[in-house]
C-alpha cells in the first residue's frame, strides 16, 4: 500500500475498480467483522486462563506492532507518517476505553448479549457523523438501522429478563466505539489505512502498558495461540474497517457488523455451551434482513446515479 492512498482516489483510479465504492466498503466491512469475531473468541479464551483484561489489551497491541511494523517499514515510512498525532492519540484513548468496557462484558455476560449491545454502535455512529462531520444519512438507512435496533431489543428483551450491570458497561463501550469510528473517518481524509492501524497499535500499547504491569501474570505456551490470534485478528479487523470507512459512509457499512451476532452465538454454543435462544435467533434474522435491504437499496441508488452521470442528465 503506498502513500498515495492517503489522498482521495482520482476518477481514473476509481474507473479501474469494477466494484462500486459501496460494495467495496461492504466487503472490507465483512472482513472486519470476521476479525472482530476472532478477537472476542480470543478474549474469552484468555480469560478462562485467568488473564486480566488490562494485560489482554496490552498483548493485543503488542502483537499488532510485531506484525505491522515490518510491513510498514518495508513499504516506507511515508506510508505511516501523520501530521495529526494528537488526533490519533485522542482516537486511541477513546478506543482503548471502549475495548476495556466491551472486554469486561465478554468476561461477565454471554457473547450473544455483548454482541447485540454492540449493535448500537452503527446508530450512535450515524448520529455522531451527521452532527460531527456533516455526513448525509439517507432516509432508508435510518429506517434500516431502526429496524435493526428492534432486532436488538428482541435479543436483550429489557423488562422481561434481569439486566446484568455489565450490560451498561458494554453500552458505554459501544458509545466509545461510535466516537472513535467518526474519528477514524476524519483521519482517513489525510492518513492511509496503514498509518491509522500502525499508530493504533503503538499508542494503545503505550497507554495500556502501565496498567498491564500492575496486574501482570506470566504468559505460558498455552496462552500463545490465543494471544497471537488476538493480535492478528485485531489488526486485520481494524485495517479492513478503516478501508471500509475510507470508501463508504459509516451509515452504510456498519449495519453489516450485525452479522457477528449469529456467528459468535453459534461458536459460543459449540465451545462453551451458551444457549442461543429463539428470541436471539428472531433478532438476528430481523437485523440481517434490514442490513440486506439497506445494501440493495443503496446499490440501486448508486447505479441510477452512475447512469445519470453517464448520460449527462
Amino acid at each position: 500500500m503506498d502513500a498515495s492512498q492517503s489522498q482521495p482516489p482520482s476518477p481514473a483510479a476509481e474507473d479501474r475498480h469494477r466494484l462500486s465504492p459501496a460494495l467495496r466498503g461492504i466487503l472490507w466491512m465483512l472482513l472486519g467483522v470476521a476479525g472482530l469475531a476472532a478477537v472476542v473468541l480470543s478474549v474469552r479464551g484468555l480469560k478462562t486462563m485467568e488473564m486480566s483484561t488490562l494485560q489482554i489489551l496490552f498483548l493485543r497491541a503488542a502483537v499488532g506492532i510485531a506484525v505491522i511494523a515490518p510491513i510498514a517499514l518495508r513499504s516506507g515510512l511515508a506510508n505511516i507518517r501523520t501530521t495529526r498525532p494528537g488526533y490519533h492519540f485522542g482516537r486511541n484513548a477513546v478506543h482503548l476505553a471502549g475495548q476495556f468496557c466491551v472486554f469486561y462484558g465478554i468476561i461477565h455476560i454471554p457473547l450473544a448479549v455483548v454482541t447485540s449491545l454492540e449493535f448500537t454502535v452503527p446508530i450512535w455512529s450515524a448520529i455522531l457523523a451527521g452532527f460531527w462531520i456533516g455526513e448525509t444519512v439517507r432516509a432508508h438507512r435510518w429506517v434500516g438501522m431502526a429496524v435493526s435496533f428492534i432486532g436488538v431489543l428482541f435479543i436483550i428483551r429489557p423488562g422481561v429478563d434481569e439486566v446484568d450491570p455489565a450490560v451498561f458497561v458494554v453500552l458505554l463501550g459501544a458509545f466509545a466505539f461510535a466516537v472513535q469510528n467518526v474519528m477514524v473517518k476524519v483521519l482517513t481524509r489525510t492518513d492511509s489505512a496503514s498509518s491509522v492501524v500502525f499508530w493504533m497499535n503503538v499508542m494503545q500499547a503505550a497507554l495500556a502498558l502501565p496498567f498491564a504491569l500492575w496486574v501482570w501474570a506470566p504468559v505460558g505456551w498455552a496462552h500463545l495461540p490465543w494471544v497471537i490470534a488476538l493480535g492478528i485478528a485485531g489488526m486485520v479487523a481494524h485495517y479492513a474497517m478503516t478501508r471500509a470507512l475510507a470508501v463508504a459512509d459509516l451509515s452504510l457499512v456498519f449495519p453489516f457488523d450485525f452479522l457477528r451476532m449469529p456467528l459468535l452465538a453459534m461458536v459460543a454454543w459449540a465451545v462453551w455451551g451458551e444457549v442461543f435462544s429463539p428470541w436471539a435467533a428472531v433478532g438476528a434474522l430481523v437485523i440481517f434482513a434490514s442490513s440486506y435491504w439497506v445494501a440493495t437499496r443503496e446499490s440501486r441508488i448508486n447505479r441510477a446515479a452512475r447512469a445519470a452521470a453517464a448520460t449527462g442528465t
